[in-house]
C-alpha cells in the first residue's frame, strides 16, 4: 500500500515545536499529567503529534480548498469534538508513531477514545513521525473508519490500553480517501446551492 511523504518546513517544525513545548508546559512538567490518554508528557512526544496533525493539514490541502479545512488541533485547549481536523462535517483523528514503533504497535487507538471517535463516525489517518525538528518528513501511512478499529481490531497493551487494528489489509489507502473527501465535498457543495 503506498504512503504519502510530506516533508514539513522550518516554519511549520519551529510551530510544531513551540505548541508540543506549551502543551507540556499547560499540563505540568513532571511528566505524570498527560497531556491526553497517555498519561506522560514529553516535549518529544507531543511533537510526534503535532508534526502529524500538520502533515496531515498539508495533505488535504493539496486537493480541498484551505478554506474547508478546520484544524482544531491549532487551538488544543479549546473543547472539541469535531476531531483534529474537519472538512466539511466529517472529523479526523490523527494518529501518530514514531519510525521505530510503526511495525510493532501500527494503528492504535485507546478504548475510551475509540468509542467517543465510532459515535461521532470520525475517520483515524496513521501517521509516522519523529519526536524532533532535524527530520522533517512525515510519512501518512493509510487510513479507516473508527468504526473498522472497533469492529476488527483487538485489545492490546503498549503504554496504555488500546485497541489495534492487526491486520495490514484492513488499513485503507490514501487514494481511497482523497476520492471519499473529494466525493463528499462536491455532494455538500451542491447541497449548499440548493
Amino acid at each position: 500500500m503506498d504512503s504519502f511523504c510530506i516533508e514539513l518546513t522550518d516554519s511549520e517544525l519551529n510551530w510544531c515545536l513551540e505548541h508540543a513545548e506549551k502543551i507540556v508546559e499547560h499540563y505540568g512538567r513532571k511528566g505524570d499529567k498527560g497531556s491526553g490518554t497517555y498519561n506522560h508528557n514529553k516535549v518529544d512526544s507531543n511533537l510526534v503529534g503535532f508534526k502529524s496533525e500538520v502533515a496531515c493539514k498539508r495533505w488535504f490541502e493539496s486537493f480541498i480548498q484551505p478554506s474547508k479545512i478546520i484544524c482544531h488541533f491549532e487551538d488544543y485547549l479549546e473543547p472539541n469534538t469535531n476531531g483534529d481536523i474537519q472538512i466539511d462535517r466529517q472529523g479526523f483523528e490523527i494518529k501518530g508513531l514514531r519510525p521505530i514503533h510503526w511495525d510493532k504497535f501500527k494503528r492504535c487507538i485507546p478504548p475510551h477514545q475509540l468509542e467517543k471517535y465510532v459515535k461521532n463516525n470520525r475517520i483515524v489517518l496513521w501517521t509516522v513521525a519523529t519526536g524532533d525538528i532535524e527530520n522533517n518528513v512525515v510519512e501518512i501511512k493509510g487510513w479507516n473508519w473508527c468504526k473498522e478499529v472497533k469492529e476488527y481490531g483487538e485489545f492490546r497493551q503498549t503504554i496504555c490500553a488500546n485497541i489495534w487494528l492487526k491486520d495490514d489489509e484492513k488499513m485503507r489507502s490514501l487514494d481511497s480517501l482523497k476520492e471519499l473527501i473529494i466525493k463528499d465535498s462536491e455532494k455538500h457543495l451542491n447541497r449548499c446551492k440548493i
